[in-house]
């Protein structure tokens, strides 16, 4: 059985139009003009137990409506998805206790309740068995590194803090599907590598789905092995990294150290200028060509060190954002 199985997911939103002005409210109120906003246009999404996915796009892209969607939260307006072998929104309790959804934007925490409480109030709404309570509890509190702050009110956590304690609030069921909706959102560096470091390990340990959207390619990069892009409502780019630069990259970047200074100042004809200066240059080259230019460069140059790389992630997924835009 998939984790996750979407044919033809689609979300469309209704509202009327009306002009500014008394005159256009009348005219709306009398005549009303619908218009249809397509969120989500003919997704097929498959997702095996285990995968560790990130969903993301630009913004409007479609990923916070099609998350919500899989988690039961929107009914899809046609097309059909299956959670876990459930359809997500008819909410049953069985499909409940196997999810889990965090976002970003909104704290599922009380404010003035310590940790330790309301891990007990979650494990009474889930109905956690005592010894399943105990061991992921334990188990939960050391990885996110938040023991000394179980009875300190939430109100007086910092925003990390009170993060790592809702992802251990979110994980004490023992979910199956975990939907993460800009989980690092608002962070600072430390916490965000904490919270990274987290829900890897988690997901790894215990085989659990995850789908994470962000626009911070940090969590992609550290967290995720495959890559969904969405834009418009569609899908545009699913694999891994390593796809997303064969299919998508550019080509190859090349970084020269030299002993001296740069000695030929037609460079350009080997590739793409990045960044030179007296003693080091970057270069953007094809990626079929990309030993040649090596072999070029040490014979023509004292270089001192020499490197090949991929382009960087957010310069891929940035020209395919580019390229999915209309016109």
């Amino acid at each position: 059985m998939k984790a996750i199985d979407a044919r033809d997911l689609c979300k469309e939103y209704h509202f009327q139009q009306k002009e500014a002005g008394l005159r256009g409210s009348l005219r709306a109120l009398l005549r009303p003009k619908k218009t249809i906003v397509e969120a989500v246009r003919g997704i097929d999404l498959e997702v095996e137990e285990g995968e560790l996915i990130g969903f993301i796009g630009p913004n409007g892209a479609g990923k916070t409506t099609t998350l919500k969607m899989l988690a039961g939260i929107l009914n899809p307006s046609r097309g059909r998805v299956e959670v876990l072998g459930f359809t997500p929104f008819a909410r049953e309790k069985a499909f409940l206790k196997s999810i889990a959804l965090v976002t970003g934007q909104r704290s599922r925490l009380f404010w003035d309740l310590p940790g330790d409480e309301y891990f007990n109030f979650c494990r009474t709404v889930y109905e956690i068995p005592d010894h399943l309570y105990r061991r992921n509890l334990q188990e939960l509190v050391e990885l996110a590194e938040i023991g000394e702050v179980l009875r300190t009110p939430q109100r007086k956590l910092s925003f990390g803090q009170r993060k790592r304690c809702e992802l251990v609030a979110a994980l004490l069921h023992d979910p199956k599907v975990i939907f993460l909706d800009e989980p690092t959102n608002a962070l600072d560096l430390l916490s965000a590598r904490k919270v990274r470091e987290f829900i890897r390990a988690r997901g790894r340990e215990r085989g659990q789905t995850i789908i994470l959207t962000s626009h911070i390619i940090a969590d992609i990069e550290q967290v995720c092995d495959r890559i969904v892009i969405i834009n418009q409502g569609r899908i545009f780019f699913d694999g891994t990294v390593h796809e997303l630069n064969q299919q998508h990259g550019a080509g190859k970047r090349v970084r020269v150290v030299l002993n001296g200074a740069v000695s030929d100042r037609q460079l350009e004809k080997l590739g793409k200028v990045i960044h030179c200066n007296e003693t080091e240059l970057l270069l953007e080259v094809d990626r079929d060509h990309a030993a040649q230019v090596v072999a070029h460069l040490v014979g023509s140059q004292s270089v001192k060190d020499i490197s090949i790389s991929d382009p960087p992630l957010e310069a891929v997924i940035e020209a395919i954002y580019r390229q999915s835009m209309p016109g």
